[in-house]
């Protein structure tokens, strides 16, 4: 906070998404002097009265733009915040003059209420904010475990939350392999067992033990997704089955992009950072027969395109031989071992 501009964007979050048209709109809101400090709304607020939907579905930053320019251009009115908590804001530099040095840029917006000062939320000013992914349990996974099942091996199970969803199943052992420190001490809280290191250095065997392995995003996140695969085979019983779910690489929103030259990575979702594979519907076929699989149901998750993303699939869908799945997001994937008993 130190300097001499009047105005100071502040952005504390490091994985708050503000896009540029939702940064000036901030800006030039205090600018403007109706207020001493803007919060934007958001999908995950720090206080509820920042809370904001976006208009539609997106999965990247050129649909985040999109939605972000639809919401400012219905221009609602921004109102006063009554407990304004935003890591993310725009504030007037003479409304926070003097204030603690040890005082955290995220309470800025507080600072600035504390002292009496005009704190607006705009609505018209749109934030993505990346929810707490590893808390969240994976009900639509838990769902395909066969009826019955009796053990199930979670890995990356992160904290355990799809543990309570297996428990309410029926399930007995709920197996963890976390590598994360911290996660797997959180979800040994709610397995059996939680194994802390990556499933290629996993030393114990577990022969035939498992009704169903659960691979929640997993897959793409691995070297060598067909050794884990392998890895888990001979670990599933006689009835025993994988489930995993796979972003699809082939969704309009990735191909309209590489068309106009970006390929932008960002911290979740299709193209997260930390994704080393990439999967079409075909080579998630030829990923699991290869490692010794076959499948049983492959289902897509689809999401209605924006209203340009509508005209850009239309456009793409029209090509000579385009994918079915242009629409979709990922894949959930059933699958057992080739030789087993139908």
């Amino acid at each position: 906070m130190r300097g001499e501009a009047p105005f100071v964007l502040i952005v504390a979050d490091p994985e708050a998404f503000l896009v540029p048209g939702a940064a000036r709109r901030l800006l030039d809101r205090v600018s403007s002097g109706s207020c001493d400090a803007a919060i934007p709304v958001t999908n995950e607020p720090w206080c509820e009265e920042a809370r904001g939907a976006p208009p539609f579905p997106y999965h990247t930053p050129s649909t985040l733009e999109e939605g972000a320019a639809v919401l400012a251009a219905g221009d609602p009115a921004p109102f006063a915040a009554n407990a304004p908590r935003s890591p993310v804001c725009a504030v007037r530099r003479a409304a926070v003059a003097g204030a603690d040095s040890s005082l955290e840029l995220s309470r800025a917006p507080e600072e600035v209420g504390r002292r009496g000062g005009r704190v607006y939320v705009d609505p018209g000013a749109y934030l993505h904010r990346y929810s707490d992914m590893d808390r969240q349990p994976r009900a639509d996974l838990a769902a395909r475990v066969p009826a019955g099942a009796r053990a199930v091996l979670d890995v990356g199970c992160a904290r355990g939350a799809t543990a309570a969803a297996l428990r309410k199943a029926g399930v007995a052992r709920v197996v963890g392999i976390e590598p994360n420190p911290s996660e797997a001490e959180e979800a040994r809280l709610h397995c059996d067992l939680v194994i802390e290191r990556p499933l290629e250095q996993v030393g114990q065997e577990f022969p035939e033990e498992f009704d169903a392995v659960l691979f929640g995003d997993v897959l793409e996140h691995l070297t060598d997704p067909s050794d884990a695969l392998a890895r888990v085979r001979p670990w599933l019983s006689e009835r025993g089955v994988v489930a995993a779910t796979v972003p699809h690489v082939g969704h309009w929103s990735i191909l309209a992009d590489l068309i106009e030259g970006r390929f932008d990575y960002i911290p979740y979702s299709i193209l997260s950072g930390t994704h080393i594979r990439f999967f079409t519907r075909r080579t998630l076929i030829e990923l699991f027969e290869a490692s010794g699989f076959r499948i049983d149901s492959i289902e897509p998750m689809r999401f209605a395109p924006s209203p340009a993303g509508k005209q850009k699939l239309e456009r793409l869908a029209a090509l000579p031989g385009a994918s079915q799945d242009l629409d979709v997001v990922e894949f959930l994937v059933v699958a057992r071992p080739a030789q087993a008993a139908v």
